[in-house]
């Protein structure tokens, strides 16, 4: 192992040792430090805030009421078939030298290979 690889192995294992959980505390107030404890202490912590049950439904309607919603018309216009010249329009909408998505890929990628991609994209975009 060359040095370089040897100060970064080193850093990542500090910052791995800084990570590492020391203790809980239970659902009391009482400090864990007992592995087999502190582990169904975040088992059941998860399992409790993952749960179908609503614990306050009255909270839930505050938070659902404030949500914007879509009108009618847009809802409308948003539930229409993706058709091949709209995603077309929009690729010649797209700004160049811009990624659009994650994979990194340009919209000149898009432009220059449009003919071969284009249907297969329009299929999986109107699935998605």
């Amino acid at each position: 192992m060359d040095r370089d690889s040897r100060f970064f192995y080193a850093l990542e294992k500090r910052r791995g040792a800084k990570k590492h959980i020391t203790c809980l505390f239970s659902e009391d107030g009482a400090l864990l430090m007992d592995p087999v404890e502190m582990h169904e202490r975040a088992r059941a912590f998860y399992a409790g805030l993952f749960s179908l049950d609503l614990t306050d439904v009255a909270a839930c309607g505050v938070l659902w009421d404030e949500l914007p919603t879509v009108s009618v018309g847009d809802r409308d216009r948003l539930q229409l078939p993706l058709t091949l010249a709209k995603l077309s329009e929009a690729l010649h909408l797209m700004p160049i030298n811009k990624s659009p998505g994650m994979d990194g890929l340009t919209t000149e990628f898009y432009h220059l290979f449009w003919d071969i991609l284009s249907p297969d994209l329009a299929i999986i975009w109107a699935e998605s």
